[in-house]
């Protein structure tokens, strides 16, 4: 189309024109407005977070994303609908939201954090095997210094969990400074006094309610033997009365306890080292300092200050 057949020579120019920059001036100021409206999208989402409604928080980082799929913070609003997610108790919608920050935004900073989530997921289950084959997954290369020593202090931690100590202090001696532990915490972790299960089970089947003794349970010791005794009493002495049947009955029900004392006795000591196990560990996570990235409610996960 020709100048002269948009703005033909006559009276009417004035008017063509002001119409045309009228409409370029809506086109100019479109842009920002999108912005001013996405950014208030987001920062309504950021609100909702903050104040620790996750479940609506989800709703409206997705809705940013439906709107805003490519805006420059749609890598960080794919990684807080993940935090969202997992915080509101729903990780199979974390998990999934994850993945997608990985395959959208592999080069981002986030995706590298969204790779730590991952394995947090198995970790906060107590799957920490699991966790611990995701952890060997090599970072991405946008994960700052920071990440790079979190995927180190979890590993660890997934390591002390079960009890691999060969494991956890060949991790630590590779670099002491960023776990917040002693080699002495490790080694004392290591050689806490335990029960033995085989032990406890053989001494109440020499004699019930031993193994209980044994493992400190002092209420349980006095029941397992009061409660054998009395059947196997009971049956014996109905069985030298004639009353055979019944003493067949009692003597039954006494192997049903007696079998059950032994079982109760071995799962006592294992709940005894489980028990000293997970209160010696949780002093040592609260002395070194160590949080998962998921348990961080700030919105930004202070990456700011955190990202090479």
């Amino acid at each position: 189309m020709t100048l002269q057949r948009l703005f033909p020579a006559g009276p009417s120019v004035a008017p063509r024109l002001l119409i045309l920059l009228a409409a370029l001036s809506l086109v100019l100021l479109a842009a920002p407005l999108r912005a001013e409206t996405a950014a208030r999208q987001l920062g309504f989402a950021d609100a909702l977070f903050a104040e620790g409604d996750y479940y609506r928080a989800v709703s409206e980082y997705k809705r940013y994303l439906y709107l805003q799929p490519d805006s420059s913070w749609a890598a960080q609003a794919h990684l807080n609908l993940a935090r969202a997610s997992l915080l509101a108790g729903r990780s199979a919608e974390g998990r999934q939201a994850l993945d997608a920050l990985i395959s959208r935004h592999p080069a981002s900073p986030q995706a590298a954090a969204a790779q730590l989530l991952l394995a947090e997921i198995p970790f906060r289950q107590k799957h920490y095997q699991q966790s611990h084959q995701l952890l060997q997954q090599p970072l991405m290369d946008s994960a700052s210094t920071f990440l790079r020593q979190h995927q180190q202090r979890l590993s660890l931690w997934n390591l002390l969990h079960g009890e691999q100590y060969p494991q956890a202090l060949a991790l630590w001696h590779s670099n002491p400074a960023i776990f917040g532990l002693k080699e002495a915490d490790l080694l004392a972790l290591q050689q806490q006094p335990r029960k033995s299960p085989a032990l406890a089970g053989s001494l109440s089947a020499v004699l019930p309610g031993a193994g209980q003794l044994y493992n400190g349970r002092y209420r349980e010791a006095g029941l397992a033997l009061a409660l054998n005794a009395a059947f196997l009493l009971g049956g014996l002495q109905a069985i030298d009365t004639g009353n055979s049947i019944l003493g067949g009955i009692l003597l039954f029900f006494e192997a049903g306890w007696y079998g059950g004392n032994i079982y109760n006795a071995m799962n006592s000591a294992h709940k005894f080292n489980r028990d000293q196990h997970q209160a010696a560990l949780a002093t040592l996570k609260q002395r070194s300092g160590f949080s998962l990235l998921s348990d961080d409610k700030q919105v930004r996960l202070q990456f700011d200050a955190h990202f090479d």
